[in-house]
């Protein structure tokens, strides 16, 4: 096993090919970053390095590294121009994950209207919880120190994954492996060394992290 596979909840371990990011699809969320809601679905990407299926968060020294709790969806086939009334056949596990991001060197990049690459790139940044059969259509959670800080729910997604699935693939061909992190409510903050995140579905714990 090298270090960017994941295990499905067949057992089976999968090479990690791709790992896509949609954009401002909670509408709390582009509330509170005073973002403007997309006139389509737009994606990001984070690089194989980013992978974290560990339960430890490394913050790397001298940044602000910020949560983004988020459904993620595994392709477990390839497939292109996939129709949205048959993508959930081509999803074969899904997790909770965070999206591990530095702000401000996000919000300088986007000043200078330059990709986010960079600031969502980091050792460790992609965060996964075990993948499950799914869907995950409880409320999910996060919580840091016992406290409650990000909360949601499938249906309040600007573009369902059925809809992301479906668009990606008319622009890029998924693979058998692709990660999809699938947007972030809102509620989204900053980690810092020592913390303890826990990140759940309806009454459930589902990963415990440490921050160091």
């Amino acid at each position: 096993m090298n270090e960017y596979t994941i295990v499905v909840p067949k057992g089976e371990v999968i090479s990690v090919r791709n790992i896509y990011c949609i954009g401002r699809n909670y509408l709390d969320h582009i509330s509170e970053l005073n973002n403007d809601e997309p006139d389509e679905p737009f994606f990001f990407q984070k690089s194989l390095p980013s992978l974290n299926t560990s339960d430890l968060i490394d913050i790397p020294e001298g940044r602000e590294i910020h949560h983004e709790l988020e459904i993620v969806i595994f392709i477990h086939k390839d497939g292109e121009y996939i129709l949205s009334d048959n993508a959930t056949s081509y999803i074969g596990g899904y997790a909770l994950g965070l999206d591990l991001t530095d702000r401000p060197f996000q919000n300088e990049l986007k000043n200078k209207k330059l990709p986010w690459l960079l600031s969502k790139s980091f050792k460790g940044s992609a965060v996964l919880s075990d993948f499950k059969n799914g869907p995950i259509d409880k409320e999910f959670w996060l919580e840091i120190n016992g406290v409650e800080k990000q909360r949601g729910h499938i249906n309040q997604m600007i573009n369902s994954i059925s809809e992301q699935i479906a668009y990606l693939s008319k622009k890029i061909p998924l693979l058998k492996g692709d990660l999809v992190f699938t947007g972030s409510p809102g509620g989204v903050g900053i980690i810092s060394s020592g913390d303890t995140l826990e990140m759940g579905v309806g009454t459930k714990v589902v990963k415990r992290l440490a921050v160091q």
